[in-house]
This record gives structure tokens, C-alpha cells and sequence, in this order.
């Protein structure tokens, strides 16, 4: 419970930092999505991927208080499932931003291009390196998921 809540605040703070969300730049801009009258199968899809990206957000979070709370031995044997966690994380989401015409803020893509460096970066750290480094990772793909769960993409 207290990771959870130590999790919300994160993501209250992260919100407020989030230069693209903050400026409202990336808001979507079919006409014809807004347009359409609201049916039953409409809201139930809607609900259903509410719900989908809920768990997604849940699952990154879980997972980045899991390897904020370990030791740099254990983030190590962690890393392989983190990565593939968030580089889904991050390619699911960018689909979804395409699909619904979303303009792409320049600072979403630089935060999500830094994401994926420290993917790419983090498996040649050594323990002592991964385990200094992480929290500052951890701060960014912070950012990402309080940028998505504000939206509600």
C-alpha cells in the first residue's frame, strides 16, 4: 500500500513536470472521433481500453518500485524483464498516439528517446552503476506514465 501511494504521488508530481502534457500540446485532432454519437459498443470499448491501459500503467509502476526498492545484484537479474516491460510500454502507447492523429510534442519524444537510451544503456552497467543510475531513469519513465494516465490514452 505505501508504494502504491508513494506510486500516486509520483505520478502527481511527474504530472506536473510533464512539459508536453502540461502545455496541452498533445491533444488529438480528428474532428470525425469527436463527432461520432456515443453507442453502447463504443463505451464498452472505451471502458475496455481504459481498463487495458490502467494494467499497463500498474504493471510499469509495480515493476519500477520493485527495482527501485532492490539492491544492484538483484536489478541486474531484473533488467531483462523491465526492459521488455517498458519498451512495450512505450511501443503501445506510441501506436496508440499515431492511430488517434495525436500531435507528437517535441519534449514527449525527447523523454521517450531518453527511455529507450537508458534501455539500450543499462544492460552494460555493472551492478554499482545500474543500481546509482536507476533512480534516474526511473524518474523519467515516471514522467511517460503520468503523462498517459492523464490522458487516459
Amino acid at each position: 500500500m505505501a508504494s502504491r501511494m508513494f506510486a500516486v504521488a509520483v505520478c502527481a508530481g511527474m504530472i506536473a513536470l510533464s512539459v508536453g502534457c502540461e502545455r496541452g500540446q498533445a491533444s488529438p485532432v480528428n474532428a470525425a472521433t469527436r463527432a461520432r454519437p456515443h453507442s453502447r459498443f463504443k463505451d464498452a470499448a472505451d471502458s475496455m481500453q481504459m481498463v487495458a491501459i490502467k494494467h499497463s500503467i500498474d504493471s510499469v509502476t509495480a515493476d519500477l518500485d520493485s527495482m527501485s526498492s532492490a539492491n544492484g545484484d538483484a536489478q541486474r537479474h531484473m533488467l531483462p524483464a523491465h526492459e521488455e516491460l517498458v519498451s512495450e510500454f512505450l511501443s503501445r502507447n506510441d501506436a496508440k498516439m499515431r492511430a488517434m492523429h495525436v500531435k507528437i510534442d517535441p519534449d514527449w519524444l525527447t523523454i521517450i528517446d531518453s527511455v529507450r537510451d537508458d534501455l539500450a544503456r543499462m544492460p552494460n552497467m555493472s551492478s554499482t552503476q545500474l543500481h546509482a543510475f536507476f533512480p534516474e531513469h526511473a524518474r523519467r519513465v515516471m514522467r511517460i506514465v503520468a503523462c498517459i494516465d492523464m490522458r487516459g490514452m
